[in-house]
């Protein structure tokens, strides 16, 4: 029987079960040992694409994948840097597998966890599904931080209650129903400009959260902790502006839309609350008097209720007012991440 390319290319994408997405962006160095890991997991699997996205990159990122591309092994190369959100939207028009996971580029799929996911997916059909994980600062066989969640898998018939689930948010541990995906995106693209979802670190969360709740499917946690995270020294985003602020406005908008209900909210707002100190000793000092001072009006509109905040979090606020305690509190971080690598080093 003849078959056209066409025709091929469609055949082949019934047969693919999972696609693996990297968006990456000069990120050569982590790529690699990335893509070391997945390799010997793929490349002998016809139901399992891996598609690398690179976001226009100057570094080494073209020879690393070079060494890789094979027939279910795919490189796209953008003609310019589409930005966070752009490279993400690039992943989902090239996947063709029937479910479509997210894997950034310096995280990794240690052994055994793309044949988790093949077993779940062969079971049942899901929305969503999200990996249970290890943070790792250096050597990915020496965990930095477990105690995420437990070690147990979990169906969750509500779709969207999975988000309130420990651990859920790593967007390497994302893992979606491609053609609900591939419907949502478009829609989302209307609710607001690529310029919003740039701020809140890409679309793969809006997709998630409106995915999840505009379906009957169920979602399900991978409790089994094989994706191996990396813990940054560095990041590039504000905690305190973008890890809190915008991240509760984020969840806020969705409460307002009738999307989540109060309790879904309360859950975002207890996470969010438990971060805000650290967030003000670690990224404060880099604000103005003004900017510090229209946070601290934002904060108190969203938290003026909560005991924790009015005793505790809004008095830290007003004496941020004052450039000096901003550098102090950034002293205080710095002085404990000193000592705490002392303490790891020599006696652990």
């Amino acid at each position: 029987m003849f078959f056209t390319r066409e025709l091929m290319e469609k055949r082949q994408s019934r047969m693919l079960k999972l696609s693996i997405c990297i968006p990456t962006y000069n990120r050569a160095i982590y790529l690699k040992q990335c893509l070391q890991y997945l390799f010997p997991q793929v490349k002998n699997l016809s139901s399992v694409e891996v598609v690398i996205s690179d976001n226009a990159s100057t570094d080494e990122t073209a020879l690393i994948v070079k060494e890789y591309i094979g027939e279910n092994i795919k490189y796209f190369r953008n003609s310019r840097n589409f930005g966070y959100a752009g490279n993400q939207i690039e992943c989902i028009k090239h996947a063709q597998g029937n479910y479509l996971a997210i894997l950034c580029d310096d995280d990794i799929y240690t052994h055994g966890l793309v044949q988790k996911i093949l077993e779940v997916i062969k079971k049942n059909e899901y929305a969503f599904i999200a990996l249970n994980y290890y943070s790792f600062r250096e050597n990915v066989d020496k965990p930095h931080l477990i105690n995420f969640a437990p070690e147990k898998d979990v169906i969750f018939q509500r779709a969207y209650d999975i988000m309130n689930y420990p651990s859920v948010g790593h967007f390497s541990g994302f893992i979606f129903n491609t053609k609900l995906a591939k419907e949502m995106l478009p829609k989302i693209l209307i609710v607001h400009p690529l310029t919003y979802y740039e701020k809140h670190r890409g679309i793969i969360s809006s997709i998630v959260v409106r995915l999840t709740l505009g379906t009957n499917l169920p979602s399900f946690f991978i409790g089994e902790r094989k994706l191996a995270t990396r813990d940054p020294q560095t990041v590039d985003y504000n905690v305190l502006k973008n890890g809190c602020l915008d991240y509760y406005e984020f969840y806020e908008e969705f409460y307002s839309e009738g999307l989540i209900t109060r309790k879904d909210l309360e859950y975002r707002k207890k996470l969010v609350l438990s971060w805000i100190p650290f967030a003000i000793a670690k990224d404060s000092y880099v604000f103005t008097d003004r900017e510090i001072a229209v946070m601290r009006r934002t904060f108190f509109k969203y938290f003026k209720r909560e005991l924790k905040f009015i005793l505790y979090i809004y008095p830290l606020l007003l004496l941020a007012s004052f450039w000096p305690i901003r550098r102090f509190y950034r002293l205080i971080f710095d002085l404990k991440q000193i000592l705490r690598h002392i303490k790891k080093r020599f006696f652990s």
